[in-house]
């Protein structure tokens, strides 16, 4: 058992065990427990000089990482700390180093925030990433601008990161790579139902940077612009997985959000252009779908005692076997 820290209330102890329990499922080195100083951090790392006035507030959606704001005079910056890596295979990988070079390519473009400075883990924390502030909301309703900027991101000269699966058969065999459930699970024994065979399909002649986990939960949107957060897991793939990723109504039941409408996903379609990955797109929807319905029926396997996160976990799993279940009844009619 972890001791609680200095200060922990039981409720946070509580969670820092349960995080450790589950870094164990998902293999992740994790650092426990998360006591992370972001001001002073900073100045450790000399992006602050001592005695500099400064506030910190964290910000939302940081499950396995520290993700702090400090403001101080002219700089308003984001301090993310990595409370956790992966340690081999995982559907969704937390990768410092690859966030960090992802953010650099990507910087200027205006598709992602600007970066400060990355540091690798040291003994007494994890690797630390510091990029500016970008100021918004999430995502609720727009979604035109965030196809054009996925799109600007999948055309940008990118090499050097994780290779994804891109044809039915790949992304069929990722989703048999993750852990098994019970026989009996009732989720699983639906999925297993409208499980889709693989077609051939000739591989993607050149792969594009993608996101890996483009959903409208990792979009900030506001009067300086919109821009596309989060790049902890990016990889060199086809751009058809993060147009499916963020248009699947799997995707939006995680982040507690209603599927998107046909309207909207008209729009989005429109706006991202490129015929040869919405024609993908369409070939892959359901493979993308079974391989994340799979992932998220382990979820709720995983997530026992965690109520909240368990229910939007199987609420995904549902919209997924609702998608393939269509796919399945139009492809026999």
């Amino acid at each position: 058992m972890v001791p609680p820290a200095p200060g922990q209330s039981d409720r946070g102890h509580r969670r820092v065990e349960f995080r450790v329990a589950l870094a164990a499922y998902r293999g992740l080195v994790y650092a426990s427990p998360m006591a992370f100083d972001a001001i002073r951090t900073l100045q450790n790392l000399g992006v602050l000089e001592e005695g500099t006035e400064a506030r910190a507030a964290p910000l939302a959606g940081g499950f396995w990482n520290d993700v702090v704001r400090v403001r101080a005079g002219d700089e308003d910056l984001v301090v993310k700390h990595f409370g956790a890596r992966s340690a081999g295979w995982t559907l969704f990988p937390i990768e410092p180093e690859f966030e960090a070079r992802a953010l650099d390519l990507l910087s200027g473009s205006g598709i992602a925030p600007e970066p400060v400075g990355f540091w690798p883990a040291q003994d007494d924390r994890g690797a630390v990433l510091i990029y500016r502030f970008v100021p918004g909301n999430l995502l609720v309703d727009e979604v035109t601008e965030v196809a054009r900027l996925i799109g600007r991101a999948h055309r940008l000269a990118a090499s050097g990161f994780r290779a994804m699966p891109v044809t039915p058969e790949a992304i069929m065999a990722d989703a048999d790579r993750l852990p098994a459930v019970p026989d009996d699970d009732p989720l699983w024994l639906r999925l297993a139902a409208v499980r889709p065979e693989p077609v051939a399909m000739e591989p993607l002649a050149t792969p594009v940077l993608i996101h890996g986990d483009f959903g409208s939960g990792n979009i900030v949107a506001g009067d300086q612009g919109t821009w596309i957060i989060d790049w902890q897991c990016p990889g060199m793939g086809d751009g058809a997985e993060d147009l499916w990723s963020f248009l699947s109504p799997a995707f939006q039941a995680v982040y507690g959000r209603k599927a998107w409408t046909p309207e909207q996903v008209g729009a989005f379609r429109d706006a991202y252009g490129d015929k040869e990955t919405l024609a993908r797109l369409d070939l892959l929807s359901p493979y993308f779908s079974y391989r994340y319905a799979r992932y998220c029926v382990f979820r709720v396997q995983q997530l026992q005692g965690e109520a909240a996160a368990q229910e939007r976990y199987r609420q995904a799993a549902l919209a997924g076997i609702d998608v393939l279940e269509l796919f399945q009844s139009s492809t026999r009619s």
